[in-house]
């Protein structure tokens, strides 16, 4: 059987989840469900950590941190986040009414994955990166996986952490969903180890990286540069999850695509 280990993204917290092995089986099931047919052969197993980017706090109101990577992410756009007065809700709003006019997208949606995706990344640079990889790290060691599937976030915390098992881990494929990566001095500028000359290297021994992203995935952006920017990965450009609301991992799972990518590692 084809080993294949999970590594989610951001939102996945649960207060069910009482332990991290209990919140892993739970994505388990659903990674399954969505996976339908491909997952037969499959060997899967998912590494969960969202356990350890939890807020605590009660407010609604974004933190500075979280502000900053909005403002990076909205020049991506080419959206001067000096145009609206204060940082707050409402200069939120309006950065991704503007992201939402060049996209021909509901603000609510841009706004949706604005506040779903950054919060959690801002928590993973300031505090959470060192206990998410380790947890991650011994996931990799336990299962050793022929493939790994990363979605959002989690292509972050898998891209570290394969790097840091350098030597340690043969894998034949990685398999990036709607991956911010290539994200400019929000997350690609952050990343460990960082670019050289402007560049990211695909993990040693990783044999394969492809990519897919979907063309309204606000979290993958900049469209089509993760390929541009990363040494030896294939992209799967034009793919289209789901219109409504394009980063959701499980629609991702459901694409003809990578149903492509993982059974022509299981053959």
């Amino acid at each position: 059987m084809t080993r294949v280990l999970g590594i989610h993204g951001v939102r996945n917290y649960k207060a069910a989840d009482s332990t991290h092995r209990l919140g892993s089986a739970r994505l388990r099931s659903d990674w399954l469900a969505a996976l339908g047919a491909t997952a037969a052969g499959l060997d899967l197993e998912t590494a969960y950590y969202a356990d350890l980017l939890r807020s605590e706090k009660q407010s609604a109101e974004p933190a500075d941190e979280e502000l900053a990577l909005v403002e990076q992410w909205a020049r991506v756009w080419g959206v001067d986040p000096s145009g609206a007065q204060g940082r707050a809700t409402g200069w939120l709003r309006w950065i991704c009414g503007q992201v939402a006019e060049r996209t021909e997208q509901k603000p609510a949606v841009v706004e949706k994955s604005v506040k779903l995706f950054f919060p959690e990344v801002a928590r993973y640079f300031a505090t959470g990166r060192a206990p998410v990889r380790e947890r991650v790290k011994a996931s990799m060691l336990r299962h050793r996986p022929d493939v790994v599937v990363a979605h959002s976030l989690g292509s972050v915390v898998a891209y570290e952490a394969l790097h840091h098992l350098a030597g340690e881990l043969d894998v034949q494929l990685l398999l990036t969903l709607g991956s911010p990566l290539a994200l400019p001095n929000a997350v690609f500028h952050r990343l460990d180890p960082g670019p050289l000359e402007g560049r990211g290297a695909r993990p040693p021994g990783v044999l394969q990286w492809v990519d897919i992203a979907d063309v309204g995935d606000f979290v993958a952006v900049p469209k089509g540069e993760l390929a541009r920017v990363f040494e030896g990965v294939e992209g799967r450009p034009e793919i289209s999850i789901a219109p409504l609301w394009p980063h959701s991992v499980l629609d991702y799972l459901k694409h003809p695509a990578v149903a492509e990518a993982i059974t022509a590692v299981n053959r």
